[in-house]
């Protein structure tokens, strides 16, 4: 009997497989509402585990995604606190950048879905379209609620590890950390000897960029075609000036400080960094601060690993990344600079002088603040300046003019890098010629960066510690609570003079 019923099963199971990673047929899916087609392709997505977590799904309206800055609009929608929209331009324009989310996602999922799967990203997005176009302004008080996106802190690990206990041995690892890695934005003598090797992207327009003449919404917000993102990014482009030559890693000698370009060798291989193609990645991100929305060009760059320096070093892990982002006024002047790792540890500020720090809540207790390792920065220094990167950790050592860079007396280096939009990194082409694949996976990590921190941090909250992760997704304190893409995180610390 058991031999008659055990091929039965596995037959059984594979049908119910093949039904839950395809769409109906075509001849029935032509007749169902958009809505169930947008939740059959959600589905199969799911199902086929290429879902982005770049924003988060918007429940009740599968058209829409949200991140931070669209729940912060959202409730700028009803200023006068009446419970309807004020202004019906800016529900459109809120409606317009959540479907800008969701389009974005379901470009990278449709193409990452095997070919087999049959789903046309014109035929989504035309139901898309139509769905949003619906909506109207009556609809706000249903529509807010749904507006949300969950942090990136872990409540009961924080319960099951004793935080408030747990957090003092942090607070104290980060001080050591603070007082070994200052010292060399301030203290010419403290910065370790070259060589180096400069990443600059292909003939940079550096300078300030004409603001006043891009389109915006009605917010404040920029609404710039490619081309124009493009120039910005051109124009606010570091140099990373990296420190050369890692010994005793599992890679070539000094492979692993070498930036590149993320690749995959099929579509369950670990990621690899293309060190042949130098690479900085960029996108557009705004920020609310002093009382209104401000541009933000955010760059990446990524390293094939942080090699390990001892047997037991619990940050060692596969692939490493900088962030660095740099904030804008009106007229296209850089307010404030800021940075993280791929992980969101290590967030550091570069304000200029046309900002003042603030006394804000964590600099009275152990949680981690803003801190300010080189003071003010001269705003025509964070227009283009030159990143100090170290080998091996990749910390950043100090930020300093290219205009003064001549007087620096030292081996350095020179490389093209190739400038390229980070949604690229979201939908990549596999190298077995196969279709493609995101460099994350569905909860927005990098698989195979695991450190072995995660077994220490844990109590903190965050999850994964030391993991590379998307963007959206960093959380910046151990101690405290802070996420790298906080919509109005900039007044919490600063105000304009």
């Amino acid at each position: 009997m058991l031999r008659v019923l055990y091929p039965a099963l596995a037959v059984l199971i594979a049908v119910l497989s093949g039904c839950a990673g395809s769409l109906p047929e075509k001849g029935n899916h032509d007749n169902v509402t958009c809505a169930q087609r947008l939740s059959d392709i959600d589905r199969l997505v799911d199902d086929r585990a290429v879902h982005s977590a770049s924003a988060s799904r918007v429940a009740g309206y599968s058209f829409l995604r949200a991140n931070r800055n669209s729940v912060l609009m959202a409730r700028q929608l009803d200023a006068d606190g009446d419970g309807q929209v004020d202004r019906v331009d800016q529900w459109d324009a809120l409606i317009s950048q959540m479907r800008d989310l969701d389009r974005a996602a379901r470009q990278s999922e449709i193409a990452n879905l095997p070919a087999a799967s049959g789903v046309s990203f014109d035929a989504v997005e035309t139901c898309a379209n139509d769905m949003a176009a619906s909506l109207t302004p009556d609809q706000y008080s249903t529509l807010l609620p749904a507006i949300f996106v969950p942090d990136d802190y872990l409540d009961f690990q924080r319960i099951a590890g004793l935080y408030p206990i747990t957090a003092f041995p942090a607070y104290f690892g980060y001080e050591g950390w603070k007082q070994e890695n200052f010292a060399s934005f301030k203290d010419e003598g403290a910065m370790p000897s070259g060589p180096w090797r400069d990443y600059a992207v292909a003939a940079p327009d550096a300078g300030r960029v004409n603001l006043a003449d891009m389109n915006r919404n009605a917010f404040g917000q920029l609404r710039i075609s490619d081309a124009e993102l493009t120039q910005l990014a051109q124009a606010y482009a570091p140099i990373f000036r990296v420190r050369a030559g890692t010994a005793g890693s599992a890679v070539s000698e000094s492979e692993s400080d070498k930036i590149g370009r993320p690749v995959l060798p099929s579509r369950d291989a670990l990621s690899e960094v293309d060190t042949d193609n130098p690479t900085v990645y960029y996108r557009l991100s705004h920020t609310y601060f002093a009382g209104q929305w401000r541009p933000q060009i955010v760059y990446e760059i990524w390293f094939p690993e942080r090699p390990a320096q001892s047997r037991f070093d619990i940050l060692a892990g596969h692939l490493d990344a900088l962030i660095w982002r740099v904030t804008l006024d009106d007229d296209g002047v850089p307010l404030i600079a800021d940075t993280i790792h791929g992980c969101g540890c290590y967030h550091m500020f570069f304000p200029s002088n046309a900002l003042k720090r603030i006394s804000a809540p964590e600099d009275h207790d152990i949680r981690e603040t803003a801190e300010m390792p080189a003071g003010y920065v001269a705003a025509s220094t964070l227009s283009h300046p030159v990143l100090w990167i170290d080998k091996t950790s990749h910390y950043l050592l100090n930020v300093t003019d290219v205009a003064t860079d001549h007087k620096v007396a030292t081996e350095i280096a020179k490389q093209t890098a190739i400038l390229r939009p980070a949604k690229d990194l979201d939908h990549l082409p596999l190298q077995t010629g196969q279709g493609t694949a995101s460099l994350y996976d569905a909860d927005a990590f990098v698989p195979g960066t695991e450190r072995m921190e995660r077994f220490i941090l844990w109590p903190m909250g965050v999850d994964k510690p030391g993991a590379m992760r998307q963007w959206g997704h960093h959380a910046t304190a151990f101690v405290g609570r802070r996420h790298f893409d906080e919509a109005a995180l900039l007044d919490r610390y600063f105000v304009k003079h």
